[in-house]
């Protein structure tokens, strides 16, 4: 295998400079013709110079190409800890850095002492075919990242992600959860603030950590700051009740003081235990999030706008919120349910001799075959 590429570079190498002899051949000639200056020196020293297969190798391929032929040369360990440095100035995000560094640790056991490959890295992944389609394509992502990086791009390597749509969610269930908060039995003084938080969640639409690092100096008058992924901040427009009881709760906290003094798993542990306690399975904190987008859809927003809102970089992501509040469904649904209220015709009903009759009895026919036995006769 390493023989036929070789073999490949190579000729390819001879026909670059065999072209390469030809230009600089006729470039001489022209000069002595003509009697202009003669070969810069740069070029004629290496022309006079032999030089060994890799570094004419590394002349011809480039800077992409020499960076490439270099990470060829160095161990796993020295590849996994030159790419985490790529890793770290990429990754803005401290789970999805963490998530990455995981999965590569597991590529770099699975490789041992071997050189990263195509076939070893499909192998690699075929370990978690099992996984669920997202999770796949979210693993993939990661190792067909590290193996363009190293030269060897993954390109046919594909998962095929089903479109999924979020659950809709009813008001009613918002209400029940909300009174799951009101009515708890113990600790009874965080009633204030954990119904606050959850009517802040399902009308500003934001994250679990949104809310975990939201700080008195993010509140204004009428917005207020969301901190997203990646560092990517926001304007989030609030109902005016909403921002005078979010004054009221942050009056007398520091400026750079956390709102509701809660971990982002906190909070999403505390919502998914009081959806339980209110009947409901389903229900977790990325919910709110949902029916906050779903509302601004139904309310007729502006699709770009509520992208805006819920800070998704892609206008894709938003898009599959169409699906739930796609308005010409639903009226054609409608249309369908008023057909079958209108009155049926009378095909399938019982024979009425005085309503029905048979072609040959009536006036016209009747006329006709009255002449055709006349002319017989």
């Amino acid at each position: 295998m390493l023989w036929r590429i070789f073999n490949g570079i190579w000729g390819q190498v001879r026909y670059d400079l065999g072209r390469l002899a030809q230009w600089l051949e006729r470039l001489l000639h022209t000069q002595e013709v003509t009697g202009s200056n003669p070969v810069s020196p740069i070029l004629a020293s290496v022309l006079n110079e032999e030089l060994g297969l890799r570094e004419l190798l590394e002349v011809l391929l480039g800077p992409e190409g020499r960076r490439r032929l270099e990470l060829r040369h160095k161990t796993n360990e020295e590849l996994f800890t030159l790419y985490d440095s790529e890793l770290i100035l990429r990754t803005r995000n401290i789970r999805n850095l963490d998530n990455e560094r995981r999965l590569l640790d597991k590529l770099h056991q699975y490789l041992n002492s071997y050189p990263p490959s195509v076939a070893l890295a499909k192998g690699f992944l075929a370990q978690y075919a099992g996984r669920k389609p997202r999770t796949l394509a979210r693993y993939g992502a990661t190792i067909k990242s590290f193996m363009k990086w190293y030269g060897e791009p993954m390109d046919d390597f594909k998962v095929r992600v089903p479109k999924t749509i979020p659950p809709y969610t009813e008001d009613s269930d918002v209400d029940k959860v909300r009174s799951a908060f009101e009515n708890k039995k113990t600790h009874k003084g965080c009633i204030v603030r954990d119904t606050l938080l959850v009517d802040l969640a399902v009308n500003s639409g934001m994250r679990r950590g949104e809310l975990a690092d939201l700080e008195p100096k993010d509140i204004h008058s009428d917005f207020l700051i969301a901190h997203g992924k990646g560092g990517k901040d926001r304007v989030i427009p609030l109902p005016p009740a909403i921002t005078q009881r979010l004054q009221n709760f942050i009056r007398g906290m520091e400026p750079n003081e956390k709102v509701f003094k809660l971990k982002a798993p906190c909070i999403g542990n505390k919502i998914r235990l009081f959806a339980l306690k209110a009947g409901l399975d389903s229900f977790h904190t990325h919910t709110y999030r949902h029916k906050y987008a779903t509302d601004l859809l139904e309310a007729g927003a502006n699709l770009k706008v509520v992208q805006e809102l819920l800070g998704h970089a892609n206008l894709g992501t938003t898009e599959v919120y169409l699906s739930i509040v796609n308005q010409g469904l639903h009226d054609a649904v409608r249309l369908l349910d008023n057909h079958h209220q209108q009155p049926k015709p009378s095909r399938g009903m019982p024979w009425d001799p005085s309503t029905h009759k048979m072609s040959w009895e009536l006036p016209q026919y009747q006329s006709a075959a009255d002449k055709t036995r006349a002319s017989k006769r």
